[in-house]
């Protein structure tokens, strides 16, 4: 077994007056580990497979690939006081333990300054590891030991079980929020999930962010009591101070001190002046958690010249792109994109903002600057390079998840807003086989019907409009009919017999309900869950993908906190809802691969339940 260094040793700097120190790589320490033990320990997957976009000629965009797998290598980062003998932070041993014991490895990881805290944050990427094994660690002498799981090689050795969540957004935790943590530690899953927003950091580097990411990590992580470190029975065997991995994604509230200006629903923040609030990228995740931005290392989306970046905060190797993969061998692809940042295609020209104002006459540069760095051309070539199979015929389950919601009903998501998502995303990730689409959010559980995308129109259909009917905001005279057509509509298929919306169309796909399709699921907030359908402006769009009839389903409030679980076995996926004050799942829905179609469970039926053909499902 071996122990490599991060690629990219160099971490982001500074806000105000705090200087951040990059992780450092030391060398030539002295054998032992230091006397501080682990205050929090969490893992993470690491991942050298299909980077991407890698440069050869000029080493950027992007690391070059490595021989090794989420299922083989694994990230340990740990927090701890800072050593009498700087020679011994962030040292730690480890073997495995199971099915077979192995001896001790001391290994030398790297470190960096917690902002505005008296502790160190360390990270070691162990690679070369088995699947399917149990290993165990040790940070301080005679201190703690923690344990973790690597993935199996292959589903035929067990189910992988993928609990999901987001909008935690909270600087505290509410009863809600410690229910739905302890629903996620009962299953004990292999891996938890997180969409985006966990609490609200906006990307700045102040003492009050630093305690809100210390409280986060310390509730699900704390090396007495955190939620995701439990003991668990593995082969006959009970282990103790297993770690569940944390895998996190971008969400808005992670991007920045304003949401990045990219949509014209945006810039309607009330500003009256032409600047704009200057730009932070996702530099706490990036200094917390490897991956995506330490594995896949895409720079910043950003150009540096662009006009609303925060000079303070451009460094070098600041700001690498929030979005990557995790392969596990042959049965699982996980896509985490981030779609509150990036550009897909050329940007939109013309826009004008709810008051009929151009857009480039308070943002000249608007049509001009944007990503250079576009997920839409890393995901084609992840799902289906020139050369070799695609990843439809390579990946048994693909799953990808991504923060603001397309097919939610809260905001004007199917609006021009997410036109890149409908033409680069959707098509190809149908294409590859792609059954479950993890959102969050809006802050209201939604469910979508499963949905076919198809390039010819269906029969018995015709194409018409549905326009947006915000609840609380009103589309000013100023903009003439074309423009509101085009901007705050959305393209729909109505049946031809009875005029009702059977699905949605755009630039030559259409999205309809097939029992073969694909699922995505909203998400009610971890702990934010306090939003209504049309109450940021989305009315009636939206609805068909969450029509009750056809086994969807919608609602905020209490009611719509909630986890989600995804569970992945060579023969299915299954999906299932939980609500941490209800006993049993509130849905749970299968996808059949012999079959090639969706099931929903039907819970009232005799002897405890059964299965029924998904369309024939009625949401309660």
């Amino acid at each position: 077994m071996k122990f490599r260094q991060s690629p990219d040793r160099s971490f982001v700097a500074c806000a105000a007056a705090v200087v951040l120190c990059g992780f450092l790589s030391l060398e030539a320490r002295a054998e032992g580990l230091g006397e501080n033990d682990a205050l929090r320990a969490y893992m993470e997957f690491a991942d050298g497979s299909n980077r991407g976009m890698y440069d050869p000629e000029t080493g950027s965009k992007g690391y070059p690939d490595e021989a090794y797998d989420a299922t083989t290598a694994m990230v340990i980062n740990w927090h701890a006081l800072p050593e009498d003998n700087a020679e011994l932070d962030g040292r730690l041993r480890y073997r495995r333990v199971h099915p077979e014991a192995s001896e001790w490895t001391e290994v030398q990881g790297e470190s960096a300054p917690f902002w505005h805290r008296d502790e160190l944050i360390h990270r070691v990427i162990l690679t070369d590891l088995t699947p399917g094994s149990v290993y165990e660690f040790q940070a301080a002498e005679g201190g703690r030991v923690f344990r973790f799981r690597t993935m199996p090689a292959s589903l035929d050795e067990r189910p992988v079980r993928i609990a999901l969540t987001a909008d935690h957004q909270s600087p505290g935790w509410s009863d809600m929020a410690h229910a739905n943590a302890r629903n996620v530690a009962s299953q004990q899953p292999d891996m938890f999930v997180v969409a985006g927003d966990f609490v609200n950091c906006e990307g700045e580097i102040t003492e009050t962010n630093a305690e809100r990411w210390a409280l986060y990590l310390d509730t699900l992580y704390g090396a007495e009591n955190g939620y995701f470190i439990y003991d668990g029975a593995i082969g006959g065997q009970v282990f103790e101070n297993l770690i569940i991995p944390h895998v996190g994604i971008l969400g808005n509230h992670e991007t920045g001190q304003r949401n990045h200006i990219r949509w014209p629903a945006d810039p309607v923040t009330g500003m009256s002046e032409p600047g704009y609030p200057e730009f932070v990228a996702g530099n706490w995740m990036q200094l917390l958690f490897h991956w995506p931005f330490s594995s896949e290392g895409f720079y910043s989306e950003f150009r540096p010249e662009h006009p609303n970046i925060n000079a303070e905060h451009v460094r070098e190797g600041f700001g690498k792109g929030g979005y990557g993969a995790l392969h596990f061998a042959d049965y699982l692809l996980l896509i985490g994109l981030d779609n509150s940042q990036n550009w897909e295609g050329a940007p939109d020209t013309g826009v004008r903002d709810w008051e009929g104002n151009l857009i480039t006459e308070r943002w000249p540069w608007f049509e001009t600057l944007h990503s250079d760095i576009r997920q839409d051309e890393w995901l084609r070539n992840l799902l289906e390079p020139e050369a070799g199979p695609t990843a439809g015929e390579r990946f048994a389950h693909i799953l990808p998840v991504w923060h603001r919601g397309l097919f939610g009903h809260v905001r004007l998501n199917m609006s021009v807003k997410n036109r890149g998502l409908m033409e680069y995303w959707l098509p190809i990730l149908y294409r590859n086989g792609v059954r479950v689409i993890k959102e969050g959010h809006d802050h209201v559980y939604t469910r979508t019907v499963p949905m076919v995308i198809t390039e010819e129109q269906p029969e018995n259909t015709y194409a018409g409009k549905v326009h947006f009917e915000p609840m609380n905001w009103e589309i000013t005279d100023n903009l003439s009919q074309d423009y509101i057509d085009d901007v705050f509509a959305a393209d729909v298929l109505h049946c031809a017999d009875t005029d009702a919306i059977v699905g949605w169309t755009y630039k030559g796909h259409y999205i309809t309900q097939g029992a073969s399709g694909m699922i995505a699921q909203g998400h009610g907030g971890w702990a934010a869950g306090r939003r209504d359908t049309g109450g940021r402006g989305s009315g009636n769009a939206g609805l068909w993908f969450v029509d009750e009839e056809q086994g969807g389903a919608a609602f905020g409030g209490s009611a719509s906190f909630h986890t989600t679980t995804v569970i992945l076995t060579n023969e299915d996926l299954i999906l299932k809802t939980h609500r941490p004050d209800k006993e049993q799942p509130i849905h749970k829905a299968r996808w059949d691969r012999e079959l090639d179609r969706w099931q929903a469970f039907d819970f009232s039926a005799p002897d405890g339940g059964a299965w029924m053909p998904y369309e024939d499902y009625r949401a309660e």
